[in-house]
């Protein structure tokens, strides 16, 4: 396995004391990666292209083909992240009154194992529902 460092755990909130390693370490990059818009982090090139914030994304979907665009739009982000060997995303929709969510599920290897990431994304807010790591 690839050791791929160690960071405090940090997804809704920072844990100090609390680290996180291998698969985890990358799903929970994932996440943040995925909540941050465009164009935040300080540096250069390279931050400047980090993030999706998924909320705008999903406020922004007006049409089928954005829809459709939607997993592929996710995937290519967290492609950036070389720590990735494979990535697969799967979205669903989900309407209830005027209420849309979209669950997004996040399937992906890493040299340290494979993760899923699951979340509950809105116009409003990306809810983390769950990293799971290792193998099924």
């Amino acid at each position: 396995m690839t050791d791929l460092g160690r960071d405090t755990i940090c997804t809704t909130s920072l844990r100090t004391g609390r680290f996180a390693t291998g698969a985890r370490l990358v799903a929970e990059a994932d996440f943040r990666r995925l909540t941050t818009p465009r164009g935040m982090l300080r540096g250069g090139e390279e931050e400047q292209n980090y993030g999706l914030d998924l909320t705008e994304r999903i406020g922004s979907v007006a049409t089928k083909a954005d829809a459709a665009a939607l997993g592929g739009q996710i995937r290519s982000e967290l492609m950036k992240d070389d720590r990735h060997d494979e990535v697969t995303v799967t979205v669903v929709r989900s309407i209830s009154g005027p209420a849309e969510s979209w669950n997004i599920t996040v399937e992906a290897k890493t040299g340290a194992g494979p993760f899923t990431l699951v979340l509950l994304a809105s116009a409003v807010t990306v809810e983390l529902l769950g990293i799971t790591t290792g193998t099924a």
